[in-house]
Order: C-alpha cells, then structure tokens, then sequence
C-alpha cells in the first residue's frame, strides 16, 4: 500500500496543498504582525509629540530632570501609557513603570542631530521579555533629553497570536478537505491502471475475455479503451491462431490419409490391375499436390504478414493484367458453360507489383469459378472512384450468396462459407486471405457484397497512376456444346 501509486499520488498532493498553506499561513501571519506594529506605533505618535514638545520646553527653562521625570509620570498615568526619560546617550533617567532606572537603552540614532524628517522609529530592545520603543522626531539641534514611548512586544504581537490558532483551525479543516478530494481525484485515476494490471495478469494466463469500464473522456480514459481494443486484438489473434491451427490440421488430415491409404494397399498389395495401381498413384499424386500448394500458400501469406516479399512500385496497364487473368482461368471454365466479361470504364494504369496484383485478380477470379454454377456469369469491371488517385476493380459473379454474418470473415484462413462443401473444395483456403495482404500493401482496400438474387461482388481499390482510354473487352466465354 505505501509504494502503491495512489498513496504516492495522495502523499504528493497533501505535501503540495501543506507546503502551500504553510507559505500562505506563514506570509498572513508576517504581514498581520507588521501591520499591528504599524498600528501601534501610529496609535501613540500623536501622544509622543505632544510629550516630547513638552520636554523640550522644559529643558529650555532649565528644568531639573526630576521635575521632568515627575511630568511625565503624571502624562503616563492620565494616558495609560509608559514613558521613558533618557538623556542623549540612551542613560535611562526614568521609567514609569521604575523597571529601567538607570540603565542603558541601546537605542541607535537617538542624538537630535542623528535625527532626520519627521518620522517616527520604532526599536525593539530585548529588555523584560522585549519592547518596542517608539521616538518621536525630534528638531535639528542638540537636545540633553528624549522620550521614549514603550509598548511591550506582547502587545505587538496580540492580534495575530489570537489569529494564529483560528488559522491553524482553517489550515487543519483545508487539509482535511483536499486529503478527502485527493482520495476522490486517486482513485479515479488509479482505480482503471488497478483493473488493467488486473486484467493484464488474466490475459497473462491466457483469460484473453477482458473488459474495463471507461471511466471519462482524459487520458485515463483513451487508456481504457485502447488496453480494451488491445485485449480485444489479442484475444482475436488467439482464436485465429486455434482456427488456423484447427484448420491446417483439418486440410493436411484428409490428403494425408488418402496418401496413406493408398500407399498401405499398394505396400500390402492388394491391389489387382495396373489400371488400380495407376489410379491410387494419381490420388496420392493429386493430394500430394494439394499439400505443396497449401503449403506454399501458406508461406506466401507468412511473408507478405512478416513483410520479407517487398512488392515492387511501378506503372502496368491494369486492363492488360485483367486480361492475362482470364486467360490463364480458361482452362478452369472448360465446358461449364460460365461466361467472363471484361468491362473496363476507366483505362487505368495503376501504381504497384504486377506480379502480386495479377495473383490477387488470378484469386479472385478462381473463387468467382468454383462458385458459379454452370451457365452463370462472371463480371469483370474497372470503375473509377469518388476519390482521387484511385481505381475500383469488381469481379461479381452470378448464382452465389455470402449471408450478411458471414462476409466480414471470407478473408479469414480456410474460411468456408458453405460448410458442407468444405471437404470437396478443391483450392486451399487461402486465396482470399492472400488477396487481402497483398491488396493492403499497396495500400488499397477490399470488400465483398452479396445479394441472393443477383449473386456475390468483390471490389478491390487501388492507387492510381494515371488514365487510359477506356476499353470493353470480352474474354474466355465458354459454352457446352
């Protein structure tokens, strides 16, 4: 608890708010004490005149100092005050109160002809627990006496003493007060950073289904919701990777077992014609092909993700790739009766890897072919975009559906939207995901649309290099005969 942050965020906020109402408390006291001596000097200054005028009269009649020490007796009584008869080098020659008769004051500056203006001194001599001795001004000629008005040190100090504990009160109730803020102001800070450490140990041990309450719109709470995207992401990752490890297993076991199978019987010898050895040697054949290719796919994927294949940056004419695109899918069409139109509206020539980008469109249209039925469509079109610099590419084909729940995953790895279809499928399950990666690294952008009546569209965006004349082109239709 004492090395946890709230306790240092609390610890730092009393320290600050103590150090403030010291230096403020402090500061009041100082300038309330300077003002009371102020007050008290300005209180008997009149009165200090009026003694010191009356001495000086005195002393020009040649008075003895004991008729002056008796006057001014007679003044302390009727005023209420203490009065101090000095001679000029601070000898006391009387003291109302008989405490300082012959001693000596150390007053400095006392001699009339030290004196300037007609202000008063106040000065504080450490005698009976401490005075302030107030002097009036006095003439510019030498004068054998002076008058002395003595206020006790306590006096001077009376307000603020009275003050000081009522400030201690209100310092006290103000400490209290921001202790009880600062625990409020912490724990809405430390109490999100407690959940995500929590949190955090969870995922930790591999409990990846972690949420935190966003508590505000600041930084803690931009915190909040970024750790909770990251759990997010994280636990996204996890499933992928079980799905994908579920799936190679699933796309290796079925190849691996013909291949097994077949190899055992030609091992055992069971079979009885050449025609029966020849056809288990094409099955092991075929799987052993659909492994490699799944594997290579695999490793494509891996690399394009990991960054090791840097696509090139050029210009291509992306009518001429489109093209080329159908015409290595002929042999697919064969006698299925699918016809491919190509339909180019922008005549583009499009920035990126050529090679990469016709393996995106050789991907697309494959999928568009095993999903079309005999005597369905495939479209081909170049469109260009509400925004600059780019080209829209769609490759819609007819006679297929993607529900709406399932299209945000048909780049997924071994994704299959028609499950029962899963164990005749015939490429491996990475394609989309192929078209994805590679799509994204030219920094274009992939989607699909599906409509049950009118069949399924996948649109690729790219950037563009600059426009061509616009084509129409129609390619590889094939028909039954």
């Amino acid at each position: 608890m004492l090395h946890g942050l709230r306790f240092r965020l609390i610890a730092s906020y009393v320290l600050v708010i103590f150090t403030c109402l010291m230096l403020a408390g402090s500061t009041a006291l100082l300038l309330l004490r300077d003002a009371e001596q102020r007050r008290k000097v300005d209180e008997v200054s009149s009165l200090s005149i009026m003694l010191s005028q009356g001495v000086q009269y005195l002393e020009a009649l040649d008075a003895p100092p004991i008729f002056i020490a008796a006057f001014l007796r007679e003044q302390s009584r009727v005023f209420g005050v203490r009065t101090i008869l000095t001679e000029a080098d601070g000898h006391v020659l009387d003291d109302s109160m008989h405490a300082l008769d012959g001693l000596n004051v150390p007053v400095p500056n006392l001699a009339a002809s030290e004196r300037r203006g007609d202000q008063f001194r106040a000065f504080y001599v450490s005698l009976e627990g401490g005075l302030y001795l107030v002097a009036p001004p006095l003439e510019q000629r030498p004068h054998r006496y002076a008058v002395l008005l003595a206020i006790p040190e306590a006096n001077m100090v009376a307000v603020s003493q009275e003050l000081f504990p009522r400030l201690g009160l209100a310092a006290a109730a103000s400490l209290t007060v921001s202790i009880l803020v600062a625990l409020l102001l912490t724990r809405s800070i430390a109490r999100p950073l407690v959940q995500m450490t929590r949190a955090s140990e969870e995922i930790a041990r591999g409990n990846y289904a972690q949420s935190i309450p966003i508590p505000s719109q600041d930084e803690v709470g931009r915190l909040a919701a970024a750790f909770n995207e990251m759990a997010r992401q994280v636990a996204t990752s996890d499933r992928t990777l079980r799905d994908f490890l579920a799936n190679v297993s699933h796309e290796l076991k079925t190849p691996l077992t013909s291949i097994s199978g077949f190899s055992q019987a030609i091992l055992d010898g069971t079979m009885s014609s050449p025609t029966e050895y020849q056809q288990a040697g094409a099955i092991i054949s075929a799987e052993a092909t659909r492994m490699r290719a799944l594997v290579e796919d695999l490793l494509i994927l891996s690399k394009i993700e990991s960054g090791q294949i840097v696509m090139d940056s050029a210009a291509f004419d992306l009518d001429r790739l489109l093209r080329e695109a159908v015409e290595r899918a002929e042999w697919q069409v064969g006698t299925s009766a699918i016809a491919v139109d190509i339909d180019s509206r922008a005549g583009a020539l499009v920035r990126g890897d050529a090679h990469w980008l016709g393996q995106v469109f050789s991907n697309l249209l494959d999928n568009a072919i095993r999903h079309t039925p005999s005597g369905g469509r495939i479209a081909i079109t170049t469109l260009p975009t509400m925004e600059p610099f780019q080209v829209r590419v769609t490759v819609h084909n007819t006679g297929s559906y993607i529900p709406p729940e399932d299209q945000p995953r048909v780049f997924e790895r071994f994704f299959q939207v028609d499950r029962s279809r899963a164990s005749h499928a015939t490429g491996s399950g990475l394609g989309l995901a192929i078209v994805k990666e590679v799509v994204q690294a030219h920094a274009g952008a992939v989607g699909v649309a599906s409509d049950p009546m009118m069949g399924t569209t996948f649109e690729v965006r790219l950037p563009l290099h600059s426009m061509l004349q616009p084509t129409r082109h129609r390619a590889g239709a094939r028909r039954a005969a």
